[in-house]
Parts: structure tokens; C-alpha cells; sequence
């Protein structure tokens, strides 16, 4: 894992981060919730976005590795990932509309324009959105696998028609 060598100063946990290690350590197929294919990165963000009101992406992901390795110690071994994949991440929120730009302020080390700090804050519309579960339900490549008929979790398999008899099909295929 590349975080081995991060230093993780102690964090305070928030009600938001409690209620995410909870909902991960209780598994339950009824209410949709727990085990570790559970995402719970979007709620995190959210949450985060929500309680600090703006940030940019290298602080959150600071913190999400704190909060991941504190999850650690509370028996909830939430895989905190790369940093490229929590910029995917990230791009793939603002792209639906989840998260909103706010503003763009220079990094006091680099006057470079690509180092430059791009803060987001929550779209307010989009709080209640079931996205935040799962982002990447909406996006196009899951699309696909569900117009190839692949089954999602308690669906029953369709029947299919009884095959041709062996005669019949080799007697109308010309050969």
C-alpha cells in the first residue's frame, strides 16, 4: 500500500465518520448497508464538504486517510486507496453535479497554474441524491454491463426457451 510511510497526526472523529465505521461494520442485505464492497467514499465527502463548507482535493484526501486509518483501529478496515483514485473520484462527482467548483487560489510554494487550489463544496440540490451511495451507478461503463443482461444481486434468472432438438437444427443449416 503507498500510505505506509504517510505521517497521520491523531484526528477528532466526526458524528458524520462514526455513522460511516457503524453502517460498515454492520452487514444487513435488508437495509442495503455494510460489508466492504459498501463505497463510502462519496458519504465521506459529502459529509466532510458539509461540515467544513469548502476544500480542495489534497486536504480531503489528507484527511480520508486519517479517517481510513483510524477505521483501522475500530476494527472497520476501509481501504483508503490512492491518491489518483480519489481524484478520479472526485472528477467523477463534480461530473454529476454532486460536488460544485467554488473557487481557484494559488498554492504559496508554486505560482504555476496547474498547481493552482481548486476548493468544491456540496451542491445543496443534490444532498438527497442516491449518487453519494454509489457514483458510479450512473456511469457509462456500469451502464454497459447492465444493457449485456448481467444480473444485479437478488434478480432471478430468467428462463430461457427449451434449445432446438439436434435434427431439427442441422436440418434447416445448409452445410
Amino acid at each position: 500500500m503507498a500510505l505506509a510511510n504517510v505521517e497521520v497526526p491523531p484526528i477528532e472523529m466526526r458524528p458524520f465518520e462514526k455513522e460511516i465505521i457503524d453502517a460498515f461494520k454492520t452487514f444487513s442485505p435488508a437495509l442495503k448497508r455494510g460489508g466492504r464492497a459498501t463505497p463510502h467514499k462519496g458519504v465521506w465527502i459529502r459529509g466532510h464538504l458539509l461540515a467544513s463548507k469548502e476544500d480542495y482535493a489534497y486536504a480531503m484526501w489528507k484527511r480520508w486517510v486519517q479517517f481510513t486509518r483510524l477505521s483501522d483501529v475500530l476494527t472497520a478496515k476501509i481501504d483508503a486507496g490512492t491518491y489518483m483514485e480519489f481524484l478520479t473520484y472526485m472528477w467523477l462527482l463534480k461530473k454529476l453535479s454532486l460536488i460544485l467548483f467554488t473557487r481557484e487560489r494559488g498554492h504559496s510554494r508554486s505560482p504555476a497554474i496547474q498547481f493552482q487550489r481548486r476548493f468544491y463544496t456540496v451542491n445543496p440540490a443534490e444532498l438527497g441524491n442516491p449518487l453519494w451511495e454509489n457514483p458510479f451507478r450512473d456511469y457509462e461503463s456500469h451502464m454497459r454491463w447492465a444493457r449485456r443482461k448481467f444480473r444485479r444481486p437478488g434478480e432471478k434468472r430468467k428462463k430461457r426457451g427449451k434449445p432446438p432438438r439436434r435434427s431439427e437444427a442441422t436440418a434447416s443449416s445448409p452445410v
